[in-house]
């Protein structure tokens, strides 16, 4: 298959690389770029004073966790949460165990037992520069005290997106490996409208159900939904469509 992969460059490579072992033949266009985050000289007054970590992509692990290593500090000991199976990787990467849901969303999270009982837990979510806030509202509802450390920041380089669609159609792309809904409307947003019904009918590998529902909405019809984020994720996803 030709597969468009879109994360950013670096994970870009690695999901490329991946793909090629499997004998597909990706695109790569990276329609984002992340950068280290404005708040992360916060971590050193923040992690002594936290009683649970939740990251919500492993971006936001990989960005602490440099910024750790650069300043001399380590994990503390504390409980640790992710929301999807790439957060979890990342952390088990630099030695941390973190707890994950089957459910590789915000709701999955929220529902994880360990997380009812949080009244008057510290709780220190770790994220880009935006992103959904369910996760600090439910949890300081249920009396946690909750603060936000934006690790990294999200860039959108600047892209001719009638050229790129045209090239992407001259080669053949057949699928498309989507792992957020920020990338999702980054793409629809690249694609000139009179090549949305091509695009829709294109093969779509998504990380969720929440990403899943936002494709459905905007047109796409073949949807598949991978068990989380992770390269390796989307790869089986794609071999087992392949295969059927």
């Amino acid at each position: 298959m030709v597969p468009l992969v879109v994360r950013p460059a670096a994970q870009a490579t690695e999901l490329a690389a991946l793909l090629r072992q499997h004998g597909h033949a990706p695109l790569c266009c990276p329609l984002l770029e992340t950068r280290p985050g404005s708040e992360l000289p916060h971590l050193p007054e923040l992690l002594p004073q936290t009683d649970i970590i939740i990251a919500v992509s492993a971006h936001a692990v990989k960005f602490a966790h440099h910024f750790l290593l650069q300043t001399g500090l380590t994990w503390p000991h504390i409980d640790y949460f992710a929301v999807g199976q790439a957060s979890t990787d990342a952390f088990s990467e630099v030695g941390v165990q973190a707890l994950c849901p089957t459910d590789p969303r915000s709701e999955g999270l929220l529902a994880l037992p360990p997380l009812q009982g949080v009244s008057g837990k510290r709780v220190l979510i770790l994220r880009g520069n935006d992103g959904r806030d369910l996760i600090a509202r439910t949890l300081a509802s249920r009396g946690a005290l909750v603060h936000y450390c934006a690790t990294y920041e999200r860039h959108y380089p600047e892209l001719d997106g009638d050229a790129l669609t045209r090239h992407w159609q001259a080669a053949g792309l057949d699928s498309l490996l989507i792992t957020s809904g920020e990338l999702l409307q980054r793409l629809l947003a690249l694609v000139p409208g009179p090549q949305r019904p091509w695009l829709y009918d294109r093969l779509l590998v998504v990380p969720s159900p929440r990403v899943a529902e936002m494709a459905e909405g905007a047109g796409f019809t073949r949807i598949v939904i991978a068990q989380g984020a992770s390269n390796q994720a989307l790869v089986a996803a794609l071999e087992l469509r392949k295969m059927e």
